[in-house]
């Protein structure tokens, strides 16, 4: 476990989110439950034919022959989904580890680097922020003269973001807003989705002609997922459905509508790429050093991060995109 998962109580969110995917599995089978999942075509293209990856904790992650998207399947139903973001568990976990210092420090530099991304797209000022969780992306364009509504199923994270950052926050379905806005966030939200089409015609609903969209996924391209396949922390499927690189991402904001202005990522992720490269467990906290391919990459890291970035082998896909006219 590294430094960060400590330092943030992700270690804990880890721990009491392993203990709820097992309890959606069959004991005879070992696989996710056919009364929890159901197999689906692929989310992007509707196609039938698909490649199984791997099985990772009884979870089936495939993927699509046709047009490459990595999702799992079978796919763990809507309201277990839904239920699983309202209350309890390692849903109010994850508000620790959100509001954690340390947490909060980096998350206010991801946000502001965004909102500067943004500031072109502004027109009117009115932000709709899905899934904003405890706020603090609202609250941070708040002080740059947004107008932000936010959308948030967690009880415990929506309490903080309206009581704690004052933010405005309501935990409606996005088919059931109304009105219209400029720029629609997105921010780690996408993956979690079963019918990703049909969530981005309703941000295509809610937007501005030529207003902007601006998602965050994690990248199924990235170096970690790469060298670590199913040991890499960002497969589970339950939480994550789909997998996304930069081209499916693509891919599918161009079949509902959108012009796509720009991808990046961000997150290097090598502590547990160098520690699995050195035979140790990926997240386990062991500390390789003294092994040359090791410290000759720490010792260049910022360097091997920018290369990183600069091939989208980030572990987070970055995507700004608008709504033709």
């Amino acid at each position: 476990m590294t430094s960060l998962d400590r330092e943030t109580g992700r270690d804990r969110y880890f721990a009491q989110k392993e203990r709820e995917l097992d309890a959606l599995l069959d004991p005879a089978t070992g696989l996710v439950s056919e009364r929890y999942a159901r197999l689906v075509p692929c989310p992007s293209c509707a196609g039938s034919s698909h490649t199984e990856l791997f099985v990772k904790r009884g979870y089936p992650i495939v993927r699509c022959d046709d047009c490459g998207l990595v999702f799992s399947n079978p796919q763990v139903v809507a309201d277990v989904v839904l239920d699983e973001y309202r209350e309890g568990g390692s849903n109010d976990l994850w508000v620790d580890v959100l509001t954690s210092p340390r947490q909060l420090e980096l998350d206010r530099a991801k946000f502001a680097e965004i909102l500067d991304e943004l500031e072109p797209h502004r027109g009117d000022g009115r932000l709709l922020d899905v899934g904003t969780s405890i706020g603090l992306f609202l609250s941070l364009a708040g002080e740059r003269g947004w107008q932000g509504l936010g959308t948030e199923f967690g009880r415990r994270a929506l309490a903080y973001a309206r009581d704690e950052l004052g933010v405005e926050a309501v935990d409606t379905p996005i088919e059931r807003l109304d009105g219209r806005f400029d720029v629609v966030t997105v921010l780690s939200v996408l993956e979690h989705v079963n019918e990703p089409r049909a969530f981005l015609r309703e941000v295509a609903r809610l937007l501005e002609p030529g207003g902007a969209t601006y998602l965050i996924v994690p990248n199924v391209d990235s170096l970690a997922t790469r060298v670590l396949h199913e040991r890499a922390a960002t497969f589970d499927g339950r939480n994550h459905l789909l997998y996304f690189s930069p081209r499916t991402l693509r891919d599918l904001l161009e079949r509902e509508g959108f012009e796509v202005v720009s991808t990046r990522t961000r997150v290097a992720s090598l502590d547990p790429v160098l520690e699995w490269l050195t035979y140790d467990e990926p997240y386990g906290g062991a500390d390789p050093a003294g092994d040359p391919l090791v410290d000759a990459v720490r010792a260049r890291r910022n360097d091997v991060e920018r290369l990183l970035e600069e091939l989208d082998l980030g572990y987070k896909l970055h995507c700004l995109a608008t709504k033709r006219a």
